[in-house]
């Protein structure tokens, strides 16, 4: 573990995680793996496409972050979706032949284009990209700073 994350202090990021999700009853587990997350990213495009997105994103995140589960695992991702209501025959299918992989790429490339470097990141035009587990009030604070900002171009036109 120590040669996957060899930069980071992973008890001290976990707890700062624990601390930060525990007002929004958001449980983090202890960090045991580093899943590659690209078929948990097809996956939660294939629960998109079926009107379940964010009941998957949430199981997902749980599966990974709670339980330390490995997302890039394909019976994992059978499990989940199932769980979830959706046909997990239909899911394998769908990653065998790649059906959301180009989509993926698509949104890699971009976030990569606008310097997003972890998730979540929030883009609030104007304001310095939000990123991780934030206090709420740096959120209002953003959103204040843009509207102020939006309010003021409007009326200098």
């Amino acid at each position: 573990m120590t040669d996957l994350f060899n930069r980071f202090d992973i008890d001290n990021i976990t707890g700062v995680l624990r601390q930060r999700g525990r007002p929004y009853g958001i449980e983090f587990g202890d960090m045991s793996r580093l899943s590659n997350s690209r078929l948990a990213l097809e996956t939660g495009e294939f629960a998109r496409d079926h009107g379940d997105y964010h009941r998957v994103h949430m199981a997902l995140f749980k599966a990974y972050f709670t339980f330390g589960r490995d997302i890039g695992d394909r019976a994992v991702l059978r499990s989940v979706a199932g769980d979830c209501g959706l046909d997990p025959n239909e899911l394998m299918a769908a990653l065998e032949e790649g059906r959301y992989t180009e989509q993926v790429r698509r949104g890699s490339d971009a976030a990569r284009r606008d310097k997003v470097t972890a998730v979540p990141t929030f883009i609030i035009r104007g304001c310095p990209a939000i990123t991780g587990a934030v206090n709420e009030t740096l959120f209002r604070e953003a959103l204040q700073g843009a509207a102020a900002a939006l309010s003021s171009a409007t009326d200098n036109k």
